[in-house]
């Protein structure tokens, strides 16, 4: 930790005093030139590196495709396709590339690999009876060249829109790779757009106070706060910055690429998002204020780490990157926000200490880097070491809980941290339901409601409690499910003929939305469905030969309700 926090700094130091030196160390050993654009269309980007996501980091570039599918998709660089993923959402559809110099090119969102690697990834589907895949294919079976077409362009996964997601991982550690950084012929004349800054008492946790958000002005060519003064009573102060970036010829909005913290002139603290792995991308909760993006929309990036943020993006000068005001004089603040053109916008104001101290409570709380536990004689909450990023408290809070649609309820609602708080890792729940709760019969799951949506998770009783494993704050109770998923046909029925038809479809649905295991039988043999949302569809295939067959269709929840439904059909 020592040593790569050394690292940091140095690199940290040189990128600030030399304006030439802070485009190089990004790039140092990144081979530029080496990778093509893998489409043949004018680089229009709709999503970058960095950028903040629900629960993530976007990972790599979104290309547009003019709000079609079907462009063909080029391998990146010379050769050999190692990977294949088809999931319902994230990904979709994937190809992965490894190539000679040691990177990884990934696809991501396609509607259709070419022909040879369709036909391979369909026959293993159909040897391991799932369609949802991710397939280790052997160095030798699917070589390609620069250039050679491995795809067609799709929407499939958690795409919202036609397009292609591209990034360049490091093969050994898997770790992604600013895509911007290798040189691509991508043209982006445009400084990022400063709108706002978050000052937050640093003697304080985050999630204990409320901002002060002002809104930015533009001053020549600086930006600066109404006023240009801002008086504070505590000497110590975390900032964070809110920008956006845009690229010549797109009207997306994009993430930015780093930012610069100076008081004086002299170096603070910052951030720098070239490369990091899917292992930490749930850290982006702790880069940005994540009450203020849950509740008002607003990503202000913080420009110090949290306590409990592990992301190596950062470099400081101090202990911990925050401002530290020593006296009541004003100081000159200086932050440089770029992206990863080089491109550069600046806020410029006056900060001054004024006023007494302000009072902090520092009792009942819980810490980040260490096991947090409450309990009383209903619930039992359990953190793990990683699972916060700075100090919470608990509040424990109990209501009584309507009936939901298809359950009885088995615990009143509970809640002891505000779904407005991120979690990194996943936490236990336990609760204890009345005596009146007939803990014997199963189906029970513990639902938790925040801000976003509603997630259950599966009981597992022991002496009395009931226990699931959940990955968000929020309120928590415990339910019976007595409703099994729906299946419906779409626009077909039992008995139905389809030999003019080149698909059936079903829609499956589950009152608390959590439908899992869908299989389909014909005759009783693995039949593959492909799914979208809550619709999986069957494409006509030799797998369905004419004549009369018997379809079986079945699909659990959470809960461990099951559905089963058989189906007479003729093609």
């Amino acid at each position: 930790m020592f040593f790569r926090r050394l690292i940091q700094l140095t690199c940290f130091l040189c990128a600030i005093y030399d304006t030439s030196c802070a485009q190089e160390i990004p790039q140092s050993g990144y081979p530029l030139d080496y990778f093509r654009v893998p489409v043949d269309l004018p680089v229009h980007l709709a999503g970058n590196f960095g950028e903040l996501r629900p629960d993530h980091f976007h990972m790599g570039l979104d290309i547009k495709t003019n709000g079609r599918i079907g462009y063909p998709v080029y391998a990146a660089a010379d050769g050999y396709i190692a990977h294949v993923k088809v999931e319902p959402f994230g990904f979709g559809n994937a190809i992965y590339i490894n190539h000679p110099n040691g990177y990884t090119t990934v696809y991501v969102h396609l509607d259709h690999f070419m022909p040879a690697l369709q036909r391979y990834v369909k026959e293993r589907q159909y040897s391991l009876e799932r369609w949802e895949v991710y397939l280790d294919i052997p160095p030798d079976l699917f070589p390609v060249k620069k250039g050679e077409i491995i795809a067609a362009s799709g929407n499939t996964g958690g795409s919202l829109a036609p397009h292609l997601h591209f990034e360049i991982r490091d093969t050994r550690s898997d770790e992604n790779r600013n895509p911007l950084l290798f040189g691509l012929p991508i043209t982006d004349n445009m400084p990022p757009v400063l709108y706002s800054v978050g000052v937050y008492d640093g003697n304080e946790s985050v999630y204990l106070q409320v901002p002060r958000v002002l809104p930015l002005v533009h001053r020549g060519d600086t930006y600066s706060i109404p006023g240009g003064l801002l008086t504070t009573r505590s000497g110590k102060l975390r900032l964070a910055i809110g920008a956006v970036d845009y690229q010549t010829g797109s009207s997306s909005k994009l993430g930015i690429y780093s930012a610069y913290l100076y008081m004086d002139g002299s170096p603070i603290g910052g951030f720098v998002l070239d490369k990091f792995g899917y292992d930490l991308t749930r850290y982006v909760n702790a880069h940005m204020d994540y009450s203020l993006k849950m509740g008002k929309g607003l990503g202000l990036e913080f420009l110090s780490p949290l306590p409990g943020d592990l992301l190596p993006v950062y470099a400081h000068t101090g202990e911990d990157g925050m401002l530290d005001l020593k006296d009541d004089q004003p100081h000159e603040i200086r932050i440089d926000v770029k992206d990863a053109f080089d491109n550069s916008s600046r806020l410029v104001f006056t900060i001054r200490k004024s006023g007494p101290p302000p009072f902090y409570d520092q009792g009942g709380l819980f810490l980040p880097g260490q096991v947090n536990v409450f309990e009383n004689d209903k619930l039992l909450l359990y953190l793990p070491e990683h699972c916060l990023y700075d100090e919470v408290r608990p509040v424990f809070e109990k209501k009584e809980a309507p009936d939901a649609p298809g359950t009885l309820p088995g615990s009143p609602f509970y809640s002891v941290l505000s779904g407005f708080i991120p979690a990194q890792d996943s936490f236990t729940v336990s609760i204890r339901p009345d005596s009146g709760v007939a803990i014997d019969t199963g189906n029970f799951v513990i639902q938790v409601s925040g801000p976003g949506e509603s997630h259950v998770g599966k009981v597992v009783w022991s002496r009395g409690w009931a226990t699931a494993r959940l990955r968000n704050f929020g309120t928590f109770r415990l339910l019976r499910d007595l409703r099994p998923p729906d299946l419906t046909p779409l626009g077909w029925r039992d008995g139905a003929s389809l030999r003019d038809r080149r698909e059936i479809a079903m829609r499956v649905t589950d009152n608390l939305g959590s439908t899992k295991d869908f299989r389909a039988e014909l005759d009783g043999k693995w039949l593959m469905f492909r799914q979208v949302g809550q619709v999986y569809t069957y494409d006509f295939d030799d797998h369905f030969p004419s004549g009369e067959h018997v379809l079986t269709l079945s699909v659990a929840d959470e809960a461990g309700n099951v559905t089963r439904k058989t189906y007479h059909l003729t093609r």
